[in-house]
Formats: C-alpha cells, structure tokens, sequence
C-alpha cells in the first residue's frame, strides 16, 4: 500500500508540475520572449543552459509511466472487465490523453531545440563608420558578414 501511495503522489505532483509548466510557457514566457526581439533568444538559451529543456520531458515521462503503473495496477493487470468500468475508462482515457501530450510535446519540444541550436548566430549590428575623403556616414556590413579567412578586419587596420 505504500509504493501505490508513493507513486500516486509522484504521478500527481509531476502532472501538477507539467501542466504548470506548460501552461506558464505558453501564456507568460513565450510572449515575453516574442516581446523582446533578439534577446529573448537569450532567456531561451538560459533555460537551456540550465537544463529546463531536459527537465520537462523527464516530467512528462515520469507523470506517463506512473499513470501507467497506477492504471495497470488499478485493473489488476489491465483487465477487460476493470478497464469497461466507467473508472476504468476515465483512467485509461487520462492516460490516452497524457501519452498523447507527451508525443505531441516531444515532437514539438525537440524539433524547436534542433532548429535553435542549428540559427547561427546574429550579429549584433552593423558597423557605422566615417568614410575618410567625404566625411559623411557609411553604412558598411557587420564584422561576421565581411570577414574572409586570411584577411584581417577592419580593413584600415
């Protein structure tokens, strides 16, 4: 009787957790992020340097395969009989539903990262210099977009 307390309260808290989460990034960091422009690039690398991106998966699946532990056990070995009980189904549609969010989540989560990892990253600006003979402003190309390998920059230097 503990370990099923054990691992309920697992189950329940972890979901607690994961939909807080989601729900979080959705409706509060998300926009902010979108609302800084360039640097909330920044705020996404932090979390990633800090783990977050490999946390929520290991929620997601701890949350998953404790429902599944707790509904197998529920039904006494996934039996019929339980499982057509109006219990049983509203457990084992939770659990459909959960593995779902975690597939969907994965796929999305992870496709989101390979294409953040794999953006060069952008210069910081370009470079505003005085052209000597007419003295008037000159917009010239950033450092990274000019460089050519054995050349040194700037030019003048």
């Amino acid at each position: 009787m503990t370990m099923f307390l054990v691992v309920m309260t697992l189950h329940v808290l972890c979901a607690a957790l994961w939909v807080a989460i989601a729900v979080f990034g959705a409706v509060f960091l998300t926009p902010a992020a979108r609302d800084l422009g360039p640097d909330g690039m920044k705020i996404m690398l932090a979390l990633r340097k800090r783990g977050f991106v490999a946390f929520v998966p290991i929620i997601a699946t701890i949350t998953v395969l404790s429902g599944f532990w707790l509904y197998w056990r529920f039904t006494a070995g996934f039996s019929p009989e339980v499982s057509r009980s109006h219990a049983g189904m509203t457990f084992g549609t939770g659990g459909i539903l959960g593995l779902t969010a975690l597939i969907i989540g994965g796929a999305v989560l992870s496709r989101s990262v390979v294409q953040a990892v794999r953006l060069p990253p952008k210069p910081r600006g370009c470079l505003r210099v005085r052209s000597a003979p007419t003295g008037s402003r000159v917009r010239r190309p950033c450092a990274s977009a000019r460089r050519q390998p054995g050349t040194s920059w700037p030019p003048w230097s």
